[in-house]
Parts: C-alpha cells; structure tokens; sequence
C-alpha cells in the first residue's frame, strides 16, 4: 500500500487545484458585493479565502511530497505516515476554516491540520535525511550526458562549428560547439 500512497498524494494534489478553481468561482461570483458575508475583513470572509487558498497550497504540498518521494531508492517506515499527514492536512484545513467561519468558538479543531501537516513535514524531513536518491535519478543523468556530448548524426552540414560567428571573448568550451540536432532537419 505504501507503494501506491505517493500516487494518493499527486490525486490529493490536483483535487485540491481543481477545489481551488471551484471555490475561487464562487468567491468571485460574490466578492462585488461589499457586504457580502460581513464585508472585506470580516472574519468571515477571512476564513473563507483561507480556505481557498489552502487548497492551492496545501496541493503544492502533496506534489512536492510526491517528486520528493519518487526520487528515492529507500522505503521508509515513516513513508505511509507522512504520505496521509498531508492529505489530512490538505483534506481538514479548507473544513476547518469553512467551519470556523460560521463557528468561531470551533477554533480548536485548527489543531487537527496544523498536527497532521505538521507531522508530515517532519515525517519527509525524516524520510530525505535518510535516504539516497534513487538509481532511476542517475540513470537518467547519465542519459542526459550521453545524448548532450555525442555528435549530432545527419547529413552534410551536421556538424558546423559556430567558431566562424564567435568572436575571441567566448569561452573555451564553447568553441567547440556542434549542435544536437541538423540546421537541415526536416
């Protein structure tokens, strides 16, 4: 299950962006009017653009967990755990503000994602300090210095030098240039 879990948090990501847009619709439908749920600072209306943001925020937190975690080569008991603290988090934030916007003594229920998102960063932290990046990561690096130092293959012409159009200020290493891809490619 825990394989699966960085794959719960890209969804929870971009639910959370597709929530943001929905409750950013209906803020902006209503924002024209000056009164609207007590008026600009009314804490009402503070709650409620907390919330909306949150989603946007508290999504770029579940993706980043999720590159974070699909760059690693280590399974870490701390995984699953840190994994679900952030769809808490994300899940509880916009419920609590929608809820203590019309509660306001609810104010505790704050603790719920504060805790989890809280957790789930010191959860990651854990799981980064501890791990390597994954062999996937090299293995990709080394593609990409393979293909950007192999010549350009194609037909005459393929390899020109810009030597001719750089003057004597350009640095040694590109002197040598050739490019990747034929200026007669199709």
């Amino acid at each position: 299950m825990t394989t699966q879990l960085p794959h719960f948090n890209l969804v929870a990501a971009w639910v959370g962006i597709l929530l943001g847009f929905i409750s950013g619709l209906y803020l902006g439908l209503n924002f024209h009017r000056e009164n609207w749920l007590g008026g600009y600072g009314s804490f009402k209306r503070r709650l409620y653009r907390l919330g909306h943001i949150s989603f946007f925020g508290l999504a770029a937190v579940n993706f980043m967990f999720y590159v974070s975690v699909e760059r690693l080569s280590t399974q870490s008991p701390v995984l699953g755990p840190a994994g679900w603290a952030f769809i808490m988090g994300a899940v509880s934030m916009p419920v609590c503000c929608l809820i203590m916007a019309h509660f306001p003594k609810g104010h505790a229920l704050f603790a719920i994602p504060v805790i989890s998102l809280f957790l789930g960063g010191a959860f990651t932290i854990t799981i980064l300090t501890r791990a390597h990046p994954s062999s996937r990561s090299a293995e990709l690096q080394s593609v990409a210095a393979q293909i950007c130092s192999r010549p350009a293959s194609g037909g005459a012409g393929a390899h020109r030098p810009l030597t001719a159009s750089m003057n004597s200020k350009t640095p040694s290493s590109l002197a040598n240039y050739q490019p990747l891809i034929p200026r007669n490619a199709p």
